[in-house]
Order: structure tokens, then sequence, then C-alpha cells
């Protein structure tokens, strides 16, 4: 049992420093949300890595480590809820006394023979207390995330998702607990093993969607780049006008939407050498709608004109050549923009010919 635990405990690790990177670079107008969730999964590897040492008997002095990084976990994921829920998206100084606390706690059970053993419970309790805090900020449900405007639906999807992720931690830390209580080695739990490969299979699902611009996620690399709630002066609006006029031909001339895995916001406005934050602005002025979705349309509009001008061309092709790397996801954006497949779009087309 050991060495299965170990593999996955290391792929676990792989896979969170991958997702860790991701959230932690990649630019965004608003980076706190993704760079705070990036930390989570950097904690996260960081215990999976300590883990291992110890079922190998390799900890040593590093010991107190893993449970000083178990007592930030919940409130790294409580300061991630948090931030979405701020139309600023940004800490205050009072955010870091939530691992000052938790540091605190560790240091002084460890360093207390009648306490050392209630570390674990104290673990546990504080997993607990921070999922009711964040159950507490969800009362609400979608409402809460009103000022992300578009962007709310596919937050509010990943809030849940991430609830639903820290249930299951604490359920697993309460299932490993038990057996270690009725003498079963933390080498040979079964619990520790199925717990493993339940986040295993969660990290490969999340990297995956992170890699395919799935709106689960790419909706943080959008954070802060919604409409203006402000009528624009005349001087602002012809600004947008031409800034809009300079990237619609940009789209065309570079054809960013066939780009392998897109092109961010920062990047396209990098090639128009503007802020991020001002082409965003004058898309959602003048388009209606995100830079993600005005791309996403341009995709469409080119599939359409390969599903018509080539009826032999198969309909993976056709994604392919228009732009998008993920089936789910181009068979969802046509449905949303024409309301048929693909493929009834070319069969209605074909025969009104």
């Amino acid at each position: 049992m050991l060495s299965y635990i170990t593999y996955v405990q290391f792929a676990n690790a792989l896979l969170c420093l991958l997702l860790a990177a991701q959230f932690l670079f990649m630019a965004s107008p608003r980076p706190w949300p993704k760079r705070i969730l990036g930390l989570n999964f950097l904690l996260y590897a960081h215990q999976s890595i300590l883990l291992i040492s110890i079922l190998h008997g390799q900890a040593g002095a590093f010991s107190l480590l893993r449970p000083l990084g178990a007592m930030w976990l919940g409130p790294l994921l409580y300061l991630y809820f948090c931030l979405v829920q701020k139309p600023d998206a940004i800490l205050s100084w009072r955010d870091g006394l939530h691992f000052v606390f938790g540091a605190l706690v560790i240091i002084l059970l460890k360093n207390s023979p009648f306490l050392i053993g209630g570390i674990d419970l104290v673990i546990m309790a504080s997993f607990i207390l921070y999922f009711l805090l964040i159950a507490l900020r969800m009362r609400q449900g979608k409402q809460s995330l009103q000022h992300l405007g578009t962007l709310a639906s596919p937050a509010y999807r990943l809030l849940i998702c991430l609830m639903l992720m820290a249930l299951i931690n604490i359920a697993a830390e309460i299932a490993v607990n038990q057996e270690i209580q009725t003498g079963v080695k933390l080498q040979d739990s079964v619990a520790l093993f199925v717990a493993a490969c339940t986040f295993l299979l969660l990290n490969i699902a999340t990297l995956l969607a992170a890699l395919q611009r799935s709106n689960w996620l790419e909706w943080m690399y959008q954070l802060g780049s919604q409409p203006e709630q402000k009528s624009l002066t005349e001087e602002e609006q012809q600004r947008a006008a031409d800034i809009m006029q300079r990237f619609k031909q940009l789209v065309i001339k570079e054809q960013l939407y066939k780009q392998e895995f897109g092109i961010t916001l920062p990047q396209a406005a990098k090639k128009l050498q503007l802020p991020a934050r001002q082409l965003s602005t004058a898309i959602n002025q003048l388009y209606g709608q995100s830079y993600s979705v005005y791309l996403n349309d341009q995709r469409i509009n080119e599939a359409k004109r390969l599903l018509l001008a080539e009826p032999d061309m198969p309909v993976i092709e056709v994604m392919q050549q228009a732009g998008f790397s993920s089936k789910s996801n181009f068979n969802k954006e046509f449905l949303r923009v024409t309301g048929l497949s693909p493929s009834a779009f070319r069969q209605n087309n074909s025969q009104g010919q």
C-alpha cells in the first residue's frame, strides 16, 4: 500500500505544481484571486511532498511544516472566496492574521508534550471552521457575485466545486484519523489511498480545464475587465471606437482566434501597445461582450463559413481550423451563437441551398 500511496501523492504534487504555476504567473487585470488559488495549489503540493517524506520516515526536522501548512489551507481557500466576492479583489493587512493565528497554535502545540497529541484535532477543527465560514459567505448564492456581471455564472460554479473539494478533504481527514485510532498505520491506510486517488482525478480535471481555457477557470483571467458602468464622453467614445477598430484589424490580420490555445487579453493589448484594461473596456462598451466572447464569436463565424464552403470537411477538422481546441467547448459555443449543433447547422443550410 505504501508504494501505491507514494506514486499517487507524487503525481498529485506534480499536478498541483503545474496548476500553481498556471495561476501564479499568467497575467490578469486583477491577479489576486488567481494568485491566492495558485498559492493554495502550491501548498497542496507542499503537503503531498512532505507526506511522502513522513511515510518513508525521512521528514526529520521538517515534520513541523506539514501541520503548519495544513493550518493554512483553510485560510487560503477562505481568502479566495473573499477576494472573488469583493468588487476590488484586493487583500488587506488584516487578512494575514488568519495565517499568524494558525502558525502560533501549531507552534504552541508542537512545543507542549501534553498537547502535541491534539494537533490533528486542531487541524480538523480548522478545516471545519473555515468550511463553515465559506458556507456562510455563500449563503446568498450567485447574488454575492453580481459585481462580476457575465462572469458571475462560471465563478459561482467554480466556488461550488471548491466547496465540494473542501468537504471531501474534511471527510478524508476524518476517515484517516479513524483508521489510525483503530491501530492502522498511516502507511497502510486505505482511506488515505482513496483520498489521494480522488484528489488525483480532481487535479487532472482541473489541469485539463486550465489547458482547454474552460469557462470554469477562464473567467479569472477576465476578472476586472468587465464593462464600466458609466457613460462615456464623446472623446472617450471616439477613443474606444479607434481602439476597437485597431483590435478588429489585428484579429483579422493575424487571425488571433486561430492561435493554439487562444491569446490572452494582456497579450492582445501588448500587440496594440495598450493597457489591457483599456482594450477590455473598449470591447465591452462597443461589442457588448467580453474579450473572450468576442474571439469565440469570430471562431464561430469561421466555423460557419467552413461548414458551408467545405461540405466534405469533417466537423472535427472544422473545429480545429476555426481555432477551438476542445470539442465540448466548440459545440457549446456553436449552440450559443446559432442555436444548433455544427452538424445540424450544415444540414439545415445545405438543404436550403
